[in-house]
């Protein structure tokens, strides 16, 4: 029956089969730094966006993700903030603005999203308390944002249990879709930065939550 279930499970590209059991597989899981090189201009244009919500002297939270980095990198120099994050990429990035206070937490380092989890990074976040999030997730529907790994999951909700407000930015591939693990409902999130080429019907539910979408144009 196992055997059975895990060639199921292999023809339909969830695991993979390897000697004495299998590896489950995350669709699109490509690392941290190939996905960086990849549509620079959409995620330049979501994070652009989404800098216009950070305010002068607020303590916020930047999670892991491509376009979190792009985030981190479109923030006005001459605002003070504290910005505390999980990814080492979005530090560097922030590693030149003298007005910004960087605070990088400890946890294990993996390497897809290039970010930090595991029960010390969950216990790293203990000492704070946040403004404004932006957060880092593989897919977002009306049922509300999810990744593929159980840990992720579990330390996304203490930042957002951690969160006054939450922004979360999504190109037209990762609405309507979903992760293995769920995150939270969409009612956790207040503002859905999306290009404007995302599925309206979804976006018509999604609104359903109260949750604000902001369109950003895309550009060829």
């Amino acid at each position: 029956m196992i055997r059975r279930d895990l060639r199921e499970l292999s023809e339909a590209g969830e695991c993979r089969r390897v000697y004495g059991g299998a590896l489950r597989l995350q669709p699109n899981a490509s690392h941290i730094r190939a996905r960086m090189s990849e549509k620079i201009p959409l995620k330049n244009a979501l994070a652009r966006q989404a800098a216009t919500l950070f305010k002068p002297r607020q303590v916020v939270f930047i999670d892991t993700g491509s376009t979190n980095i792009a985030l981190a990198g479109s923030l006005p120099r001459d605002t003070p903030l504290t910005v505390v994050t999980s990814s080492p990429a979005v530090a560097v990035a922030l590693s030149d603005a003298d007005q910004i206070e960087t605070i990088m937490i400890g946890g294990r380092l993996e390497g897809t999203t290039g970010g930090v989890t595991g029960s010390v990074a969950v216990q790293s976040l203990q000492h704070y308390r946040f403004d404004l999030c932006s957060l880092g997730v593989w897919a977002i529907s009306a049922e509300g944002p999810s990744v593929w790994d159980h840990e992720e999951a579990a330390f996304k909700r203490e930042v957002l249990s951690r969160s006054e407000s939450v922004v979360i930015m999504a190109e037209a591939s990762k609405i309507g879709s979903g992760g293995r693990f769920p995150v939270a409902p969409l009612e956790t999130v207040q503002t859905l930065i999306v290009t404007d080429d995302a599925p309206t019907d979804e976006l018509t539910r999604m609104t359903a939550s109260g949750v604000t979408i902001i369109k950003v144009p895309v550009h060829d």
